[in-house]
């Protein structure tokens, strides 16, 4: 059985703009057990097994799942985008990729939301479902899990947005210009 007593380890250093080489030796003697590395990393986060394509919004960003990446097909460095789209009183975000106006996806599938915009898409709710839009590939709505939300038109009494037809003889027709209070 042999049995290491002590170890010299030689070391030649280049200064890289001389040229001149500096040798260094080191002697070592008592050897002690190392040990072992720690098996134990940092946690992990969970794998995303959710089959429903979600955003979730969060803290100034939001989020794809990992079935909504699968679903969009968008990737890193993408520029994504979120608007709004109003038909009639309804009103829906969308998302979309756009190099525009978009901000950058990261390999974590989040894209930066901030200021208005998070504050608008937060009235809808804070994790939404993609459903893709029909006749417009890559483009998805987003349903949030808020109440749906319809713009600020008040609503007029049926009598004044809906007047009755006037019947003939309910108004007084003028007969001549004279029927008239006009000043030249």
């Amino acid at each position: 059985m042999l049995e290491i007593q002590s170890s010299k380890i030689v070391l030649t250093l280049v200064d890289t703009e001389t040229g001149e080489l500096f040798t260094k030796e080191a002697t070592f003697g008592e050897f002690v057990e190392a040990k072992k590395a720690s098996t134990t990393s940092r946690a992990k986060k969970p794998k995303d097994t959710d089959p429903v394509p979600k955003l979730i919004v969060l803290d100034g960003k939001v989020q794809l799942n990992n079935k909504a990446v699968e679903l969009t097909g968008f990737e890193p460095e993408m520029k994504i985008a979120i608007e709004f789209e109003k038909k009639g009183r309804q009103i829906t975000p969308i998302l979309f990729e756009d190099d525009n106006k978009g901000n950058r996806l990261t390999k974590t599938y989040t894209i930066s939301c901030r200021g208005s915009k998070h504050d608008n898409l937060i009235e809808y709710g804070t994790v939404f479902e993609l459903i893709p839009y029909e006749g417009k590939p890559n483009f998805f709505k987003l349903k949030g899990d808020a109440p749906e939300k319809e713009d600020d038109i008040i609503d007029l009494p049926k009598e004044i947005a809906e007047p009755d037809e006037i019947e003939e003889g309910d108004v007084e027709e003028p007969t001549s210009l004279d029927d008239f209070d006009l000043e030249f």
